[in-house]
């Protein structure tokens, strides 16, 4: 397992194994080619966002003002931990195919 900080934002981990569905405190968001289902999720400060691959190519996940977090179909998947209360933006990228493809989501952490 790697772990590390993004600075401010929260914590990540990338698991090198199938991806889990469900989490003791959190909410998981499946990723597509079209979009991530749910596009917007609320959460509260200390819960984790599990990202599941399902578009058949290879996602990338940026945080506006951090470091992007990448996972592959069938390989890894991720979840981050959200220490502070705030709205986070992001962007997905799915590569592979003839098309690349991108959309956006949002991620709302209320404080404890």
């Amino acid at each position: 397992m790697s772990t590390n900080r993004l600075p401010g934002l929260v914590a990540v981990a990338l698991i090198l194994a199938a991806p889990v569905l469900s989490l003791a405190h959190g909410v998981t968001i499946v990723v597509s080619r079209e979009r991530s289902t749910p596009e917007s999720v609320e959460i509260v400060q200390g819960d984790e966002v599990h990202w599941t691959n399902a578009s058949g190519g290879i996602a990338h996940v940026w945080f506006a003002g951090a470091e992007g977090i990448e996972f592959n179909l069938g390989t890894s998947a991720s979840h981050v931990r959200f220490d502070r209360p705030g709205t986070y933006k992001y962007t997905v990228h799915i590569g592979g195919g003839t098309k690349p493809h991108a959309h956006t989501g949002t991620i709302v952490v209320k404080p404890r």
